[in-house]
């Protein structure tokens, strides 16, 4: 697929597998994704399992991401992890302001950008996630809610952060439903980031930045979203769980 900006797909595994079950998917995914250069494939386990993943991952080209982080650095902060406990691990990637934390954690923009630049000031790559929900697309105000989201979640970053950090559309109706945007509905919302992106920082940065699909990709799906020239990759939930679907979207993509 020929993109001026390299394809990632990720796969987020949420609070799913034991520490055993990760290892058996994931070194299944080496065995099937070993050869592959074009796309950066990364997965990201649960805290429990990164540790073991990411000794299993250390000659491999598929990189560890975590699902979450502090904003803080270290102290007296009980059941968090902080950005340098994550880096200790070989992670290379973080999952931020995912909606599943927006809904149930109450997480608010201001946060999400906190924790991204403790990301990137420990050189983790955050993916930044943002996405309407079925109401507000249904009333049409989907432009002006990922508008804030993306302004709020990105405050402070600078250019050359923005363009080390992957952005993450995922309308939050087909997360874990079966319902998935059209291609044209994703490419449609990928190109007004891109054109928010360019007022926000310059046209060159927004060139740069790559922005993920998210919302129930699967291996039937995979190609024709990711083919839209702004989709240029996707954060994958369920489909991730399983080797075969995983390695399917993957090579779909290729």
């Amino acid at each position: 697929m020929d993109k001026e900006r390299k394809l990632i797909v990720a796969g987020n595994w949420k609070m799913n597998k034991t520490v055993a079950e990760a290892l058996d998917l994931v070194r299944g995914l080496k065995r099937e994704l070993g050869s592959v250069k074009d796309i950066d494939v990364v997965v990201a386990p649960s805290f429990t399992a990164l540790s073991e993943v990411s000794k299993e991952l250390l000659s491999s080209n598929i990189r560890l991401g975590a699902q979450n982080m502090s904003e803080n650095g270290y102290g007296a902060f009980t059941g968090e992890i902080g950005a340098g406990q994550l880096r200790d691990l070989c992670v290379r990637y973080v999952i931020l302001g995912h909606s599943e934390r927006r809904q149930f954690q109450n997480e608010s923009d201001a946060l999400v950008a906190a924790k991204a630049k403790a990301a990137h000031a420990a050189s983790l790559i955050p993916i930044v996630c943002f996405g309407e929900l079925l109401a507000e697309r249904e009333a049409g105000t989907t432009e002006k809610v990922v508008e804030a989201q993306v302004r709020g979640s990105l405050a402070g970053l600078t250019k050359e952060q923005v363009v080390e950090t992957v952005l993450a559309y995922e309308p939050v109706w087909a997360i874990g439903t079966g319902r998935t945007a059209t291609s044209a509905q994703a490419q449609e919302v990928h190109a007004f980031v891109r054109k928010l992106l360019s007022t926000m920082f310059d046209e060159a940065t927004a060139k740069r930045v790559r922005i993920q699909y998210g919302g129930s990709v699967k291996p039937a799906n995979a190609r024709e979203i990711l083919s839209q020239p702004d989709v240029d990759g996707a954060l994958v939930g369920g489909a991730a769980l399983e080797e075969r679907s995983f390695v399917e979207i993957i090579k779909n993509s290729l």
